[in-house]
């Protein structure tokens, strides 16, 4: 006869739950955050490479009648 082998799983509390689902969510949160700030440094990049660009072409002067 074989012996089975039971696991008993504790049910976690009312106040784990939640510290878990709030653990997931700033999961969530820094996540997201991390895509923002990535997305913002890389429009701030071709910005300044766009304003060089515009610094380096000559200026044209209005012409006077």
């Amino acid at each position: 006869m074989t012996e089975e082998k039971t696991t008993i799983v504790p049910e976690q509390s009312p106040v784990m739950q939640q510290i878990g689902m709030l653990n997931l969510r700033i999961n969530d949160f820094m996540r997201e955050l991390n895509s923002t700030i990535k997305a913002l440094l890389a429009e701030n990049d071709a910005l300044k490479k766009e304003n060089a660009e515009l610094k380096a072409k000559p200026k044209e002067t209005p012409k006077t009648r």
